[in-house]
This record gives C-alpha cells, structure tokens and sequence, in this order.
C-alpha cells in the first residue's frame, strides 16, 4: 500500500514510450494513484525490445511499476467520454503525443478543463511552441544532439557522442513530475489547474548547459569562451585489473593525491596551474595500472580524495555499498517471477517512496476503475460489446 507524499492524488496517464511513463512511474512512486490509459494494443514498451520473458519486456516492467491499467479506445468517442468522465475525479493528466493530437481527438487541455477546472494538464512534446519545429516528433538521439549533449560528450575525441541511454527522455520525464507536483501544490493553494507544456529540448537544454556553457555566459562571449575549463579528470583511469574514477577538483584534493601516490613533485613545481593539472593526469594515467583498482582505492581514500571504482552491473548489484543501502530491490511479477528494480532515488523519513504496485498486465484494472468513476455494470458490458474497452 502507498504511503508516500502523494498519497491520495490520482493522475490519468495517456503516455507511451519513456518520458511520459517516467514521469508517471515517479509520481506513482511518490505515492500517487496512477492509472495508465492505454489503447487496446497496449504501450508499445509492451512488444518492443529486448529481452522479454514470458511475453513480457525488461522495458515496459522499468517504466511502469506504481500504476493501475485501463484500455480506452480513444479513437472512438465513446471512449474519449470515458476519458473526460475519468479526469473529473483526476488530479492530474499527462499526455506525451504528437503536439495537437489530444486536441483533435477531444480530450486536450480546453477539453479536460471544462470536466475538471483544477486539473494540471502536462503535455511532454519535442519542441517548444514557436517556431517550425514546433509540431515536429522527437526521439531522444536527436534531442541530444540538437541541445549540444552529443557535442559536450565528444568534445575531447572531436566527434559528437550520444549518452548511451535515453537521457533526453528521462530528463524531461523528471522535469515533468517536478513540474506537475508543483502545479499540484498550487492548485491546492489557489483552487484551480494549469497547462502544463514540457519541451523535451528545452529540459534536455535546462540539465545540461549550467555548466557546460561557463565560455558563453557573459555576453559577448568572445573573450571568455577560450577559459572555459576542460576538464579531462572526468574520465576514468586504468588500473591493472580495471578502472577507478578521482575528481580532485581543489589544489589541497589534487596535493594529497599526488602526496598519496609517493609523488608529491608533481604538485609541487613551478609550472602554471592548467600545465601541472595536465601533465599530473598524464603522470597518473602512467602509474595506475601498476596495482589494482581494489589496492588503490584504500589509499585514495585514505588521503580524503574522491574517488570510487568504475562498475558494470555485474559488479554493481554486489557492492558493499549497494547491497548495505538496499539500492536494488526485486518483487514476484505473475507471469514473469522475480524482478530486479531500481529503488527510488530520495529517502522520506516519514512518507517513504517506495515500489507498491507491480506494473499492471493490459488492462488489468478496467472493470476496477470504472466502477470507481461511478459506470454501472450494464454500460461497462455495453462498452465492452462495442469494443470501447477490453
């Protein structure tokens, strides 16, 4: 059962893929009732990617534990009714279609707002509303690389790199429930609702360029683009079995390493602080792989420099520190048996987020919700004879 900050909100969730299951995943987490509307195919996480078992994919179970399923067929007006008779009990609604879709279907903000005054409507799209691209679609490579992700990442190879994951999605998945739990907030306070739009290019560009345009924050830019640092401590050193990360950012972290490494002359000189940082890396990079990552840290961390080991997930799962904090968690899924999740990232002390539902089978919870919105047995037997619901 829920006991989290959100407890007692219920949010309508039309969205597929991963921002808008993210972004509703989280607010289930927090405590939220969740109910994700989907059409009688389903989320297409359901069917696309690998690996799946039992005809269950990794991708849909990761994106959608804390929710309750109900297939609509939005398509049909009968179930864009069903839809607004949901959001008058609704708090919240999150949609993450092609921008204009909702609206042609019936079922966008203005449509919604006239069921329920105080609804929060969140709309995830690709652009932000001015401009040519506004009514484009969006998949997260692109977004990186249009926000200049994929640049920052392959600055020092000369070559534009993608973050291996789909951090565009996710960012604006997470921009998306701070910004709903917000509005949430206020509509308590004022008594009525808001729309909600999140770009994912303008999140994606609202993460990431605080520190990564330091060159291009004082206009014009031309004298100070050139002392921007960059950075080469972020990459990883190899060590003799692996790898080990250190950030010493200040003069005293980067003294005791090299003093903790038996070279306290590499500190110690007379050259200028961006050469000596340089050719301190370039000195490290040569010692590390004499011993092991497991010798090393011991020392790193006894001389108070940060510093840590570089993981794969088969290492991970059995870290000290992962196991000791419970980081990962499992739970019994129907079809599926034991799943492995991620915990919730924030710590309540007193509301905890916490992982309380599996992730709903396809329309598992129709009859359920329904009858919570107050459709009597015939009209759901009539819905269902006419396809409207499954």
């Amino acid at each position: 059962m829920a006991d989290g900050p959100l407890v007692g909100f219920r949010v309508l969730d039309l969205t597929a893929v991963i921002s808008g299951p993210f972004c509703t995943q989280l607010l289930g987490d927090l405590g939220a009732d969740v109910i994700k509307i989907e059409p009688p195919e389903g989320d297409s996480m359901r069917r696309i990617g690998r690996p799946a078992k039992n005809g269950v994919t990794a991708a849909y179970l990761n994106f959608n534990r804390n929710k309750r399923s109900i297939v609509i067929d939005i398509k049909k007006e009968h179930g864009r009714d069903l839809v607004r008779r949901l959001a008058v009990k609704a708090d919240a609604l999150v949609e993450n279609n092609r921008p204009g879709v909702a609206d042609r279907l019936g079922i966008g903000y203005a449509d919604i707002r006239r069921a329920n005054p105080k609804i929060v409507y969140c709309s995830i799209c690709g652009f932000a509303p001015k401009g040519r691209m506004a009514n484009h679609p969006a998949y997260d490579p692109v977004i990186q690389g249009y926000s200049g992700m994929a640049f920052v990442q392959g600055i020092k190879s000369g070559q534009p790199t993608a973050v291996k994951m789909a951090l565009a999605d996710k960012i604006s998945g997470m921009t998306a429930a701070l910004a709903i739990v917000s509005a949430l907030h206020a509509a308590r306070n004022r008594g009525v609702g808001q729309y909600i739009r999140i770009p994912m290019l303008e999140a994606m560009m609202a993460f990431s360029a605080n520190d990564t345009m330091y060159g291009y924050t004082f206009v014009p830019e031309d004298e100070y683009k050139a002392q921007a640092p960059k950075s080469t401590t972020l990459d990883p050193f190899k060590t003799k079995d692996g790898w080990l990360t250190i950030a010493a950012f200040t003069d005293e972290q980067s003294e005791r390493l090299c003093n903790a490494v038996g070279h306290p002359e590499w500190w110690k000189n007379d050259l200028g602080p961006a050469e000596r940082g340089r050719n301190m890396v370039k000195s490290l990079a040569k010692l590390f792989p004499e011993r092991t990552t497991a010798e090393w840290l011991p020392i790193l961390e006894a001389a108070d420099v940060p510093s840590g080991p570089v993981h794969s997930y088969e290492t991970l799962f059995a870290d000290e520190e992962i196991v000791a904090n419970e980081s990962f968690g499992t739970y019994e899924h129907p079809d599926v048996g034991t799943v492995r999740t991620v915990n919730p990232g924030a710590r309540f002390s007193e509301t905890p987020m916490k992982v309380w539902r599996t992730p709903p089978r396809l329309g598992e919870q129709t009859e359920e919700i329904l009858r919570e919105a107050g459709i009597e047995k015939s009209q759901v037997e009539e819905l269902r004879a006419t396809k409207v619901i499954i």
